[in-house]
């Protein structure tokens, strides 16, 4: 999967071998959400899936009543397009908001949604994902292993992959060249990046 925030991105990723999208904006603050139009441009010109990153904080990854609302229409709109899924994800107190979650998968329904590396910043992480086992909606967890780079969250990421249920994706500064390396300690199906397939 990669991470792009520009139609000229998704459409190279996708020529040098990208199985999915991300879309967002602004990476420096951790990815936000991307324009509708935008969104809407991509999935018009790009065959493979895409995958819409829901974020309205620039730091950290909690929402208050207003962020939240801001989300949740977000993804009402986005569900017009020819979306794959989404991405999101909100903590409370270093873990995750249950209620908020609630909220937003029921918007997000029936669309498969990943959870981003804010669980990478949960203390209760057994029992987070025991929730999201609970919850099918969410059918992917991005992470890095709580680590800088996958490369050193390996250990965790194995750990988590045998907690969860549904697909871990590896994701932390993953370049192209790191994948097969990367693969044969983890073995897993999906695997994140902004540069994973070229350096653009």
């Amino acid at each position: 999967e990669a991470c792009v925030t520009s139609l000229a991105e998704a459409l190279l990723a996708e020529k040098n071998g990208a199985d999915r999208i991300e879309i967002c904006q602004r990476l420096k603050t951790g990815g936000m959400t991307p324009d509708y139009y935008e969104v809407s441009e991509l999935c018009d010109q790009l065959a493979i899936p895409v995958r819409v990153m829901i974020r309205h904080t620039e730091q950290g990854f909690e929402a208050d009543e207003a962020v939240l609302e801001k989300m949740l229409y977000a993804i009402s709109k986005m569900k017009h397009l020819e979306i794959e899924g989404f991405v999101f994800g909100v903590l409370r107190n270093n873990e995750i908001d249950r209620r908020y979650m609630i909220k937003l998968l029921n918007a997000a329904n029936p669309f498969p949604v990943t959870f981003h590396k804010a669980i990478d910043l949960s203390q209760h992480l057994d029992s987070d994902i025991q929730w999201i086992n609970d919850h099918s909606l969410i059918d992917t967890i991005l992470t890095s292993g709580g680590a800088m780079t996958a490369a050193e969250g390996v250990d965790q990421i194995l750990r988590m992959k045998k907690m969860f249920d549904g697909e871990i994706m590896a994701g932390g500064k993953i370049m192209a060249g790191d994948l097969t390396e990367l693969h044969e300690k983890l073995g897993l199906n999906w695997y994140h990046g902004s540069r994973i397939v070229s350096k653009y």
